[in-house]
């Protein structure tokens, strides 16, 4: 049945080998199981040599070198191709013309969810013939939708959460490579060079969402208290953590009792993002220096491509080793509460007068006074910091299951949240008039209604570069021109990735991965606030992890790391 066209495209997105082959075969048939059959693919050895062996769009079948499979009867070629039918016609009696889109919230659903949803419905169903039945969902219920194969059109999936990276992997998101050109050709031309992030293999199985691509990280200082009562400047941009010390000790001297650096158990964020995390913060690629980056609109030149970069155990990468003694310093003198790695926010305590934030140039969300009672400076410190992580912030995945054509249903409606500014904001921030206003700098300024009862992250609903710009207020007002400086910065400063988009397949070692992981996580918070000596407990890591077999993942990195490169990536 390999054939080519719309068949050849179903048949790579049921795939099965080994004993799971044959319990997908077992298993198709009806409407619930069919939308399993992602969860039925085979593991191990034979599920790494069949990703190896992924087709490449239609009509490309007859290149392929494969084993050929008996003739299949016809009783187990309908069980193959039933399911994507009944899946593409929409389960749940729901109609073609409306897609199941799921996405992420870390909160409760916005209470005017669905007056916004059905007006920008009434915009997409005229314009395209597609509606969305959009879904606001937690952590929890998206893990537990994609474990147990319920179905869906459009899922939020990145780097950190709903992993894209293994669930495309995995097959359970459809190979968009060839229709994303032919069907929505401005939606392909939009991402542009970023396409690179969502391939697997050379295939693409997700949209990424433009916004900030890079991770640009910032101090937030009460600049009522440093520059307006200690007379201490605060730059544009700062040197590194480190420059941050001679404010942290002048309010120490004022404020002995208090601990000026807001710290919880999850860290400052972005604390690792200097480094690359091929196996999150266990096995990493420190970033060039700032003057040795393929940025600087060189990405991919054979400057970024000298050499292969070596891959590290976090104890033999210094300047992560570096960033964690520098943490004990000031959890020793005193900036660190003592019981960091115990606290779950501090965002209540407005008193703290440095926090951290992860954001991109020209940001204001930090900004505003009104939400911190002093007024609020953002240097930068770091970054930018661009790899296929940070790439991989936010993306839409399709579900395998769906038909060719409820595939290009959920293209052309990312399209228009891609090319239609005054159908993204509805989306993004409500109705106008009622939940944001327009400013006349072109702007968009959110009312208290809208703050109260409709207030999505930009990054869940669609691309946050084709939304209008906030502004903090009108004698605040945002720029407009600013994503087009972001990028532009991303091009003359970013600090690239030397991997060029490599991705480790954790499949091979996966069991010792498992290991390593749960015993980074026996020391992980205390490294991240600074609890702990790195010197001491690190040693502690490294001999539990090489018993487990960290070298061997090491090893195995480095080589498929060496292969990347001599494939000419």
């Amino acid at each position: 049945m390999r054939g080519s066209g719309e068949d050849a495209v179903k048949l790579r997105n049921m795939r099965g080998s080994g004993e799971g082959a044959v319990k997908l075969r077992e298993k198709c048939g009806s409407g619930e199981n069919a939308v399993k059959l992602r969860k039925m693919r085979g593991s191990g050895e034979d599920a790494v040599k069949l990703r190896k062996m992924r087709g490449s769009g239609e009509g490309t079948a007859k290149g392929r070198k494969m084993r050929r499979s008996p003739a299949l009867c016809p009783v187990l070629l309908l069980c193959l191709i039933l399911p994507a039918i009944l899946a593409g016609c929409g389960l749940n009696g729901r109609s073609g013309s409306t897609i199941r889109w799921v996405t992420y919230m870390d909160s409760n659903v916005p209470l005017d969810a669905k007056e916004v949803i059905a007006a920008a419905n009434a915009i997409s169903g005229e314009k395209i013939g597609v509606t969305a039945d959009l879904e606001f969902q937690s952590t929890e219920k998206i893990n537990l939708m994609m474990a147990s194969g319920e179905y869906y059109d459009m899922v939020f999936t990145s780097a950190w959460l709903n992993n894209y990276d293994k669930n495309a992997s995995d097959g359970l998101y459809y190979d968009i490579t060839d229709l994303v050109k032919t069907e929505t050709p401005a939606l392909y031309e939009s991402i542009g060079k970023y396409w690179e992030c969502a391939m697997i293999d050379g295939r693409i199985y997700g949209v990424p969402v433009l916004k900030d691509m890079g991770a640009e990280e910032m101090f937030r200082l009460n600049a009522d208290y440093f520059e307006g009562e200690k007379g201490m400047e605060i730059p544009e941009r700062m040197d590194g953590m480190k420059s941050l010390e001679p404010f942290l000790k002048a309010y120490k001297q004022d404020y002995p009792n208090r601990y000026p650096v807001a710290m919880d158990k999850g860290g400052i964020p972005g604390y690792l993002n200097f480094v690359e995390r091929i196996v999150d913060g266990i096995i990493v690629i420190p970033y060039p220096d700032q003057e040795d980056s393929p940025g600087n609109g060189t990405k991919n030149t054979a400057l970024a491509q000298a050499e292969v970069p070596t891959v590290l155990p976090l104890w033999d990468c210094e300047e992560l080793m570096d960033r964690y003694r520098l943490l004990h310093r000031w959890y020793q003198a005193g900036y660190i509460h003592p019981d960091a790695a115990t606290i779950d926010s501090t965002n209540a305590d407005k008193s703290i007068p440095v926090r951290f934030g992860v954001a991109w140039k020209g940001y204001m969300g930090y900004s505003n006074p009104d939400d911190w009672g002093f007024q609020v400076k953002t240097p930068t410190y770091e970054g930018p910091f661009l790899s296929r992580q940070s790439e991989q912030g936010s993306m839409i995945g399709i579900c395998a299951a769906c038909s060719r054509e409820r595939v290009i249903q959920c293209l052309r409606y990312i399209e228009l949240l891609s090319t239609d500014r005054k159908f993204r904001d509805i989306l993004a921030y409500g109705i106008a008039g009622k939940h944001f206003n327009y400013l006349e700098n072109g702007t968009i300024l959110q009312t208290q209604t809208g703050f109260d009862r409709y207030g999505p992250r930009l990054y869940t609903t669609g691309s946050v570069v084709n939304a209008s710009v906030t502004s903090v207020s009108e004698k605040v007002p945002g720029d407009p021109e600013q994503w087009k400086k972001v990028f532009e910065e991303y091009e003359t400063d970013g600090i690239y990735s030397q991997t060029h988009g490599f991705h480790y397949d954790i499949t091979r070692k996966e069991s010792i991965i498992t290991a390593l992981r749960a015993i980074y996580s026996d020391y992980a918070t205390e490294l991240r606030t600074g609890t702990s000596d790195p010197d001491v407990v690190v040693p502690q890591m490294r001999k539990r992890m090489e018993k487990v077999g960290i070298d061997e993942v090491v090893e195995d990195i480095q080589e498929q790391l060496n292969e990347w490169f001599a494939s000419g990536h």
